[in-house]
């Protein structure tokens, strides 16, 4: 792959990955990037030639001994091309049952409607019962 005279790549190797870093290089005036951190997560804001671009991440982990109780979110947006792309997820533990699932919320183009698909899925260790619900019915319309 070439890149442009404006760009410099660097290619790192270990025994367990490998690394592509391109550092882009261009004169583009008004560059703004913003972090904000908490300890659950952070949101990091783009914006360049009338350009936004939003990147959200949270976990949350609600655990309490033995059990386990952990969540995330993970979003990405950009108002001015009109994209926003959310995953939700969420993993849990108790004496009777494990369960995880996750949520994914996708802004169509065609329609500017925000759809959602979803799996949910639930161990029950005592009734030895596995229980999954799938919602995709905004997804695909007939």
């Amino acid at each position: 792959m070439r890149f442009p005279e404006c760009c410099y790549c660097c290619t790192t190797a270990s025994s367990e990955f490998w690394t592509t870093t391109v550092f882009l290089f261009v004169l583009i005036q008004d560059i703004t990037l913003s972090t904000e951190a908490t300890v659950e997560g952070f949101k990091t804001t783009l914006s360049y030639e009338r350009q936004i671009w939003i990147f959200e991440a949270a976990l949350t982990d609600e655990s309490r001994h033995p059990y386990v109780n952990c969540s995330s979110f993970v979003h990405l947006s950009s108002p001015t091309n009109l994209i926003d792309l959310q995953l939700i997820s969420n993993a849990s533990t108790n004496a009777e049952t494990t369960s995880g699932g996750f949520e994914l919320k996708y802004l169509t183009s065609r329609d500017r409607q925000l759809k959602t698909l979803a799996l949910k899925a639930e161990i029950n260790r005592l009734r030895n019962e596995l229980t999954l619900e799938v919602n995709i019915s905004q997804c695909w319309q007939v």
